[in-house]
């Protein structure tokens, strides 16, 4: 990452059929027990520049997602990453959920958690920003 970016940080994500794989038991015990990450299958950096977001994994694979492919940035619980899964009911934060097309047919969607240090996140600076640049 050696470009000039607007926001950057470390980064928790999942794909959307990912967390549909997730036990509603485990989502609820991810919630409940203390000092546990929350729930995610990748994690590394992230950063936004302004044309693209980037991340970089630390073990696996690395995203690359183009402004101009985003459909969707949305920041709040749904079914795949519910309220219950999170310490304090999200009262101090939610997952931030990012669509973007990758063919005319399909959408594909993340579930990103920035700079979480184990009580609040940067989620909420991300959708500003985000819904900001893309109107």
């Amino acid at each position: 990452m050696a470009e000039k970016f607007l926001l950057q940080g470390t980064v928790k994500w999942s794909y959307d059929h990912e967390l549909a794989e997730v036990s509603q038991t485990r989502k609820i015990m991810t919630g409940m027990a203390s000092f546990t990450p929350p729930l995610h299958h990748h994690e590394g950096y992230i950063a936004l520049s302004d044309t693209e977001i980037i991340i970089e994994s630390d073990t696996d694979e690395d995203l690359t997602i183009p402004l101009g492919a985003i459909s969707q940035v949305y920041l709040g619980f749904d079914d795949l990453f519910p309220m219950v899964s999170v310490r304090g009911a999200g009262l101090f934060w939610q997952p931030l959920r990012i669509g973007y097309s990758v063919s005319s047919f399909e959408t594909q969607y993340i579930y990103v958690i920035i700079n979480f240090n184990g009580i609040y996140t940067h989620d909420k600076e991300w959708f500003n920003t985000l819904t900001t640049i893309l109107q």
